[in-house]
């Protein structure tokens, strides 16, 4: 009797057991704006991390509709929003958390939509600030533009930072592209380094042509926000790791997963990524720290 009653006991562990794995079987839905190597690393990141089964649906290549009939399905845990255009395309879904990675801060959430929980591209002013003067050691003016629809209470964190570290930052405003040319020649003489801001009214492939060009006939650094610039002939860069990325986005998924009610999440990358130009470096004759060139990744 007593071996029939363990066995019982030993019995309903096992259907428990077996009952709370079933409940927490499913999937995970990725959507990824784009098929491009930052949002396939922070999809892998995000693999590394979130315990689940991914169902990977790309933009370009699955309709809108069919994509939200997929996440609809029955055992959706969870959609991963990759990329601006994803989030836009998710933020129709209830059912289920959603969560956003590799979308800069400022466009995360727009009036009257409801709280996403995910993690933003966002690297503070004073973060880059310190990064400049870094690897510009003696920096005392540092250029920069933007436009005030779009960064002014970043500007005004800038300033403040900047009037800590005991540099003076020399803006212009800009209201359209068309703008730049004028503003960059303006700066001539003025600066030490310029500082690329990820603002669309003034970063533009016509844009970016200007300010190389700028900086090339100056001798004037360019510190920018993206691999993609420095491997362009911009002199330096701090941005974010997108594989790191996912990889919290993962956490933040494992965890909304398991609550009952969950709450958003949302924080900003805890990593980022110093690279440098060599060749520009050397050519502008700049002379950076050892270990600040040993901690940077370097673009040839």
């Amino acid at each position: 009797m007593k071996k029939r009653s363990s066995f019982i006991v030993l019995a309903a562990i096992l259907l428990l057991c077996g009952l709370a794995a079933y409940c927490e079987a499913g999937e995970i839905v990725a959507i990824k704006s784009a098929d491009i190597k930052p949002y396939n690393d922070a999809l892998e990141g995000f693999k590394t991390s979130c315990d689940h089964d991914v169902r990977e649906l790309l933009m370009s290549e699955t309709d809108s509709s069919e994509i939200l009939s997929k996440v609809h399905e029955n055992g959706t845990l969870a959609v991963l929003a990759i990329g601006m255009d994803a989030l836009n395309l998710a933020r129709s879904v209830r059912e289920v958390p959603v969560i956003y990675a590799m979308v800069p801060q400022s466009q995360i959430l727009s009036a009257g939509q409801k709280p996403l929980s995910g993690v933003s591209m966002y690297i503070s002013p004073d973060r880059y600030i310190g990064s400049i003067l870094d690897v510009f050691h003696g920096t005392k003016r540092i250029g920069v533009i933007y436009d005030p629809n779009n960064r002014e209470a970043y500007m005004d964190e800038a300033l403040q930072s900047a009037q800590g570290r005991g540099v003076e930052l020399v803006i212009r405003k800009a209201s359209r592209p068309s703008d730049i040319p004028a503003l960059v020649d303006s700066m001539k003489d003025k600066i030490d380094v310029f500082w690329m801001l990820p603002d669309t009214t003034v970063v533009n492939p016509e844009t970016v042509k200007y300010l190389l060009l700028f900086s090339f006939q100056n001798k004037v650094p360019i510190f920018t926000f993206s691999k993609k610039y420095v491997e362009m002939g911009c002199t330096a860069g701090l941005y974010t790791a997108p594989f790191d990325i996912g990889v919290q986005a993962g956490e933040i998924a494992r965890k909304l997963v398991s609550e009952k009610n969950p709450k958003t999440i949302r924080t900003d990358a805890r990593r980022t990524v110093l690279a440098v130009n060599r060749k520009i470096i050397k050519k502008f004759g700049i002379k950076v720290r050892d270990d600040i060139l040993n901690r940077a990744e370097h673009v040839d």
